[in-house]
């Protein structure tokens, strides 16, 4: 365990909820009946898979990726993927849900990026005063007029849109409208938390996360236990899944000859090593058995390999059948 310092100053943000009004036409799904707010979009108080639904939401050819450049911000972050499309398009459906984040309980989209709340935006009524080249850089949660939002691990009641200047319609968490920052590249990133003093991120409430913070702790994240390794064609290309159906990652970081994982601190915070459920072998569908071994970890477990290469799975995505495109600029690659 390790401690890392948080940039973070007190700003309480006030919270109103203005649900606009435009009605939507999709149909309910038999698996979680959605109700209708307000009349832009639909709230399901279950996540996307109780509705069969995998992938980001964007479509069946969509990446899950990081936003565009953050030209705006004052940080240096990492550079984003400037092969993924644009996610300024709004997405078919949303899903929010929560993550235990070095700096407290978040809110992410369905790919675990991290959502803010910008400080200068305008509470009653609510409307986002962040367009043109700061929408760049802090992409807003868009859907589709009508679309699904599932909400796993918040109030549905806290869920509500605006409509934007340019008519689009965008996700509000207790009536602050949601954004993304493009320096994030790794679901679980908060690398727009303190920007300028007034971009923080959610908190399960709907406050931001603006309290005053010196250090925060960082914790390895739980091994991702599973009893089979599959290999499948996802949406956007060949994938190794577990038994959630989450994607598998190698990371460039670590060593093949011999395996061992250079994935520590705050690296390790955010990915979960692979280990075999009860301590056992894994079960392989569509992988060579001769490509899979294990290594033994300090704390006792054995990480599977592939090739040699240990495997993880990211702690905060929750989606099925994507690739995080943008985690390649740290090292993150989808096992195949």
């Amino acid at each position: 365990m390790s401690r890392t310092p948080v940039r973070a100053l007190a700003a309480p943000l006030a919270a109103a909820l203005l649900l606009a009004g435009c009605a939507g036409n999709e149909a309910a799904d038999p698996a979680a009946a959605p109700v209708l707010a307000g009349g832009e979009i639909k709230l399901v108080d279950a996540p996307a898979s109780s509705a069969g639904l995998t992938g980001d939401g964007r479509g069946d050819n969509a990446v899950a990726a990081s936003p565009a450049s953050p030209a705006a911000a004052s940080t240096t972050p990492p550079a984003p993927d400037p092969t993924a499309p644009s996610p300024q398009a709004p997405a078919k459906w949303v899903q929010l849900s929560t993550n235990k984040a070095t700096i407290g309980e978040t809110v992410t989209d369905v790919t675990g990026f991290t959502l803010y709340s910008f400080a200068r935006d305008p509470a009653e009524p609510p409307a986002s005063a962040c367009t043109g080249t700061c929408a760049e850089s802090w992409p807003p949660v868009l859907i589709q007029a009508g679309g699904r939002v599932f909400v796993d691990g918040l109030q549905t009641d806290d869920i509500g849109a605006i409509r934007r200047p340019d008519g689009g319609v965008q996700v509000t968490i207790a009536g602050r409208p949601a954004y993304r920052f493009g320096g994030d590249t790794v679901p679980g990133d908060l690398n727009g938390q303190g920007v300028d003093n007034v971009w923080f991120a959610f908190g399960p409430d709907g406050k931001a996360l603006d309290a005053l913070i010196t250090t925060a702790e960082l914790k390895a994240a739980k091994p991702d236990r599973t009893s089979t390794l599959t290999a499948k064609d996802g949406k956007d290309g060949p994938i190794v899944v577990d038994d959630d159906g989450a994607t598998i990652y190698r990371f460039d970081g670590d060593d093949t000859d011999p395996p061992a994982s250079n994935c520590t601190d705050a690296c390790a915070a955010l990915w979960q090593p692979v280990v075999a459920r009860n301590g056992g072998r894994v079960k392989l569908k569509g992988i060579d058995g001769d490509r899979v071994w294990w290594l033994s970890r300090k704390d006792g477990t054995k990480q599977v390999t592939l090739d040699g290469s240990p495997l993880y799975r990211n702690v905060a995505d929750k989606s099925t059948d994507t690739i995080i495109t943008s985690a390649a600029t740290q090292g993150w690659t989808a096992a195949r």
